[in-house]
């Protein structure tokens, strides 16, 4: 038996809380699976682009989509298969997905006047601008 054999034996034979102490919560920039790391019950966050915050569990998400990535060329050839833009729709409403927060996105917006008094206020420190200024 091999170092990563023992070592997945050992993995295999802990408990999810043990699991939990060694491969603690990550947060990444993007949704991923790699084969190595099947067996840790990783949980996984990452933001997609559309402003939400995804948390998945790996093993589950691994598991759901292990059909089709057992045919795809990067898994045979890498175990590894990412996405940055969202979490693959195949794990829409499964166990996979833990939990899917929201952000706020603050918008500020002005009045007519807010903008007039502005623009007021670069026009008139203009006056102190030459063509030889550094701004």
């Amino acid at each position: 038996m091999n170092k990563n054999e023992m070592i997945a034996k050992a993995i295999a034979e802990m408990s999810n809380e043990q699991k939990a102490q060694i491969f603690p919560p990550i947060t990444r920039k993007n949704f991923v699976v790699r084969a190595n790391w099947l067996g840790r019950n990783q949980i996984i966050t990452f933001t997609n682009n559309k402003g939400q915050v995804v948390t998945y569990n790996h093993d589950e998400a691994l598991k759901i989509m292990s059909p089709k990535l057992s045919i795809m060329p990067c898994w045979i050839k890498r175990g590894y298969w990412s996405q940055s833009t969202n979490y693959p729709s195949v794990l829409k409403n499964t166990s996979a997905i833990m939990q899917i927060d929201e952000q706020e996105i603050i918008v500020n917006t002005y009045t007519a006047e807010e903008i007039a008094a502005e623009t007021a206020l670069v026009e008139s420190l203009s006056a102190y601008c030459t063509d030889d200024s550094p701004i």
